[in-house]
């Protein structure tokens, strides 16, 4: 009777074990499927988000080009009809050449604005690396001036990149930093009033 009771216990315990068993081995399956789900998530998201760099990037590199060809073929209307084409309109003929040159030029300030940040000391070396009798020593003069001033010079072409960017869209627009109102200069207090006059 004993022996029997010995192996009750034993397969009960060995059924509880089994039971617990399953159930630590299902939480570690969700545990799991949790943990790829979220990886999942991750990598999804990455990807729309990779997408959409790319298609901004997209709409940056066509932008200008896109906006001054929408000015040069609107510059002269089309024919009416093939045979009877229309006559242009001289004013607004001109009013277009005339928005297309501002569309145009403020494409150059924005890239002269970039390459004005590496100023005239670039240049100089250009012309002395080009010049038939180079002098050495100028170009060590030159460069010795660029390392001088490169940190401004570094400063001014980041201003100058980051505008380009913010104009194609790339990058926001930066938020004007909030300057703090001077403080006040305390009410001075009133002067004391002078005492009574004493009397006679």
């Amino acid at each position: 009777m004993d022996s029997m009771k010995s192996i009750l216990f034993v397969v009960v315990g060995l059924l509880v074990g089994a039971a617990g068993g399953y159930w630590y081995g299902m939480l570690k399956v969700d545990e799991v499927n949790q943990q790829l789900t979220a990886m999942t998530q991750q990598k999804t998201l990455a990807q729309q988000n990779a997408d959409r760099l790319t298609m901004a990037n997209q709409v940056a590199i066509k932008k200008w080009s896109t906006e001054l060809g929408k000015l040069v073929m609107v510059s002269v209307p089309a024919d009416v009809q093939a045979t009877s084409p229309a006559v242009p309109d001289p004013a607004k003929m001109v009013d277009s050449a005339r928005a297309l040159l501002a569309a145009r030029d403020g494409i150059r300030v924005s890239l002269d604005s970039a390459r004005a940040a590496m100023d005239s000391d670039f240049d100089a070396l250009a012309t002395e690396l080009g010049n038939p009798k180079m002098a050495p020593a100028k170009v060590e003069q030159i460069l010795q001036v660029l390392q001088q001033t490169w940190p401004d010079k570094q400063k001014n072409l980041n201003a100058a990149t980051r505008a380009l960017l913010v104009e194609l869209g790339i990058l926001p627009p930066e938020k004007p930093v909030a300057t703090m109102a001077p403080t006040a200069a305390p009410a001075a207090a009133p002067a004391a009033s002078a005492a009574p006059d004493a009397k006679e």
